[in-house]
C-alpha cells in the first residue's frame, strides 16, 4: 500500500468509474494500486455486510440480491438495483459506488470550463439550463450533482464509512463524508 500514497497514484476496484475518467482525458492517474485483493464492507446503524468471500469486494449485484440483506434494507437494494445496467452493477463495487465522483454533463467536456476538474477555472453548467444539476448543496463555484443513488437511502439510514488507515480505525458518518462543494469543489470527501 506505500505505492497508493505516492503522488498521482489511485486505487482500483472494479474501475467502471475511473476509467470513463482515463478515457475521456478527465484524470490520468500516473500508477493504478490494484486493491481488489482486500475486504471491504458496508456498515449502518444497524446492519454490518462483509465482502462475499476474502477475495473480492462486494458487488453492488450481490448487495441487492443478497436476500437477508434485501430483506432489511429494501430501499438500499431498489436504489443498487436501479442504478445503471446490468453489466456495470455486476462489475461495480460498493464501495466505488459511494466514491464515485460528483459531477455533471460539462465536467465530461474538457473543453468546458469545471472547478472540479480545474479548480478555480469557472463552471459553465452555472449558466446552463438544464434538469441535471443540484438544485440544493450547491454554490458560485459548482452545481453538480452525486449520481450515486444508492447513497440516498445509506444518507436516510444514518450509514457510517469505515475508514482504515496506517495506525488507527475510524468512522465519519456518510452525510459528512461527501462534502458540499464550496469554494474547493474538487475536494469531495472528507
Amino acid at each position: 500500500m506505500r505505492r497508493a500514497s505516492e503522488p498521482g497514484a489511485v486505487y482500483l476496484a472494479a474501475g467502471t468509474n475511473l476509467l470513463d475518467l482515463m478515457k475521456g482525458g478527465i484524470t490520468g492517474p500516473s500508477r493504478l494500486v490494484d486493491i481488489t485483493i482486500f475486504r471491504t464492507s458496508i456498515a449502518s446503524s444497524i446492519c454490518r455486510m462483509a465482502a462475499f468471500g476474502s477475495e473480492r469486494f462486494v458487488r453492488n449485484a450481490d448487495l441487492a440480491h443478497d436476500r437477508t440483506f434485501a430483506r432489511r434494507f429494501p430501499a438500499v437494494a431498489e436504489a443498487l438495483l436501479s442504478g445503471a445496467s446490468a453489466q456495470l452493477r455486476n462489475a461495480a463495487t460498493v464501495g466505488g459506488n459511494l466514491l464515485q465522483r460528483t459531477r455533471c454533463a460539462y465536467f465530461y467536456d474538457v473543453a468546458s470550463a469545471c472547478n472540479k476538474r480545474t479548480r478555480a477555472s469557472g463552471c459553465d453548467a452555472l449558466a446552463a439550463a438544464t434538469g441535471f444539476n443540484a438544485i440544493m448543496g450547491w454554490s458560485e463555484s459548482c452545481i453538480a450533482t452525486h449520481p450515486s443513488d444508492f447513497c440516498v437511502p445509506l444518507v436516510a439510514l444514518d450509514a457510517v464509512v469505515e475508514l482504515e488507515g496506517k495506525t488507527e480505525r475510524r468512522e465519519i458518518p456518510l452525510e459528512v463524508f461527501h462534502r458540499l462543494p464550496g469554494d474547493t469543489p474538487d475536494r469531495e470527501t472528507c
